[in-house]
């Protein structure tokens, strides 16, 4: 059996650079004292985005899964990746309410309760990639949460409070290095990934890994993948274990666990529709694939989300 060889911390020092890139797309989308019933509705964003509750509680919810709603308190961050509708409310939303009830939110002349968006731009192709490889949603709870995003955020939420003049300057400067903090700070919370990521500072195998998520369902062979990075098959594979600590194979299984996972928690659709989507001819074997990287079925992991 092949030994994976242990990360270095030059990895991390690479990761540490490549989301220094990431964050630099960083834009103040919203910022706002709110009272009363207020709610906020993102219907499929077109951009990834921060949310940071500032004072007082909210709720987050997803309107095509209910299970999800969860109450956030003054210092909670919220992660939600691109294309995931979901909205803000100050009270729990019920089941049966339609998306339209959604639309009414109070003035921003309010300070019982706080909101700090953030939009991230797509800035260049890793930014693309690196978001496609993270979480639909992600809570940052304030007691997660590492010493220096923690300080980071309760800037932003003194800044939002005293309403000193400058503060939305103030709040806008501290976004990018927000957004990187927030950033490492997820990946630190995706473990899996960290190989595929890893990948990502290496040419040949970033326009591998463009093609393996977007047609992961194709069946590829370690051939294919060399062809792609202008290598041969030996000295992919050897490129791969290098850079990432994964086997060609072990880097097309995470990417396809990863997809599984977002259309399981994301979708209705049917196991059977899914194990194909990402390359997997039946239920059966898909179910293996996913019990074996998840220690759990597709089920139960859809259940729990």
């Amino acid at each position: 059996m092949t030994k994976t060889p242990k990360q270095t911390t030059k990895t991390t020092d690479s990761l540490e650079n490549l989301l220094i890139t990431v964050a630099q797309g960083t834009e103040l989308h919203f910022e706002s004292g709110l009272c009363g019933d207020w709610s906020l509705l993102a219907d499929q964003p077109q951009k990834v985005g921060f949310h940071i509750v500032t004072s007082g509680e909210c709720w987050l919810g997803f309107p095509d899964n209910q299970q999800m709603t969860q109450r956030l308190k003054a210092g909670d961050a919220v992660f939600v990746n691109r294309g995931v509708s979901h909205f803000l409310s100050r009270r729990q939303v019920p089941a049966q309410i339609s998306l339209s009830e959604l639309e009414n939110y109070c003035t921003p002349e309010h300070s019982e309760n706080g909101i700090v968006c953030y939009e991230l731009d797509e800035v260049n192709s890793a930014s693309t990639l690196v978001f496609s490889l993270l979480p639909p949603w992600l809570v940052l709870r304030n007691a997660e949460q590492t010493q220096q995003l923690g300080s980071i955020l309760a800037m932003i939420r003194s800044e939002v409070l005293a309403h000193h003049p400058g503060y939305r300057t103030v709040i806008q400067r501290l976004s990018d290095v927000l957004t990187l903090h927030l950033l490492r700070q997820l990946l630190v919370n995706q473990d899996e990934l960290t190989g595929v990521f890893a990948a990502l500072h290496d040419s040949a195998l970033t326009t591998v890994l463009n093609d393996l998520i977007e047609a992961p369902e194709q069946d590829w062979t370690v051939e294919q993948m060399a062809n792609l990075a202008c290598l041969s098959t030996s000295a992919f594979a050897d490129r791969c274990l290098r850079k990432t600590g994964l086997t060609p194979k072990k880097l097309l299984d995470q990417l396809r666990f990863h997809r599984a996972k977002y259309l399981l928690s994301t979708s209705s659709l049917p196991v059977e529709v899914i194990a194909s989507r990402i390359g997997y001819q039946s239920a059966t074997a898909f179910g293996r694939f996913f019990k074996k990287y998840a220690d759990q079925s597709a089920q139960e992991f859809r259940s729990s989300c």
